[in-house]
């Protein structure tokens, strides 16, 4: 419910600027742009291996954690650009990308006594194996930009994503491909699908009338992953958040 509301702030967002760069009597300008960037799952103040993971059995018992590594983003693809004024230092951008980003877990074992039956060691996720999630998504940023001086500009923006890859939490038992990797706990993995609604804020650097470099930090605004314990512990809310670099070229 709560994605579904951003949602359609977004959009209506989107749509009162839609109308207003209609009405604009100053031409937009077309581009394509390409980039690369790291991106993570996490929480503000809360990682995968901030959670307990354990597994006992009679006399035999095994504790784990689980590392989240970073995963690398690529993204390509077309957008329009202008200023609300003619020759104005107050602009917008919208574009539609092609973006896959990730995030990877490797389990690491703590410590182990005796031996677990098949049953729980079958449950249990590779130990030292890095497990990699990635996505493909269709990416639509819209940014505010502000350039005060010549070369170097800041923008502000929001981003919808509209993901054609399969959910990490579906199919498998128990939780998806993310619930396999890991493992048995009383932990319960959602994660959110197909739509995701995030913020972004950077700066960019005009190279000349047709090259532009943009850099910008990222994250989720409503959470992408939410965590629930079996007790009635608060859930955590993890969100994917990340830093990527672009090359844009204007279109004559």
């Amino acid at each position: 419910m709560e994605n579904s509301r951003s949602l359609v702030l977004f959009l209506s967002a989107f749509g009162l600027l839609f109308c207003n760069l209609a009405s604009a009597q100053n031409k937009p300008k077309w581009y394509v742009s390409a980039g690369a960037g790291a991106t993570t799952v996490r929480g503000f103040n809360t990682s995968f291996a901030d959670l307990q993971y354990s597994v006992r059995e009679a006399d035999a018992s095994i504790d784990y954690q689980l590392n989240s590594k970073p995963g690398f983003l690529i993204n390509g693809g077309v957008g329009l650009s202008g200023t609300f004024e003619q020759d104005g230092i107050i602009g917008w951008d919208v574009g539609l990308n092609v973006q896959s980003a990730g995030f990877g877990l490797t389990a690491e074992l703590l410590d182990r006594k005796g031996e677990l039956s098949s049953f729980y060691r079958d449950m249990l996720p590779e130990f030292g194996k890095t497990k990699n999630f990635r996505y493909w998504a269709l990416h639509m940023p819209v940014s505010i930009t502000y350039l005060p001086f010549e070369y170097i500009g800041f923008k502000v923006g929001a981003d919808l994503y509209y993901q054609f890859s399969s959910n990490i939490t579906d199919s498998e038992f128990p939780y998806g491909s993310l619930g396999r990797a890991m493992g048995l706990s009383y932990y319960t993995a959602k994660y959110q699908h197909p739509f995701q609604l995030g913020a972004h804020i950077g700066v960019f650097a005009p190279i000349n009338e047709q090259l532009r470099i943009d850099l910008d930090a990222f994250t989720d605004i409503t959470p992408r992953l939410n965590i629930s314990p079996a007790t009635s512990k608060d859930d955590f809310k993890f969100r994917e958040m990340g830093v990527r670099l672009n090359t844009r070229y204007y279109l004559k």
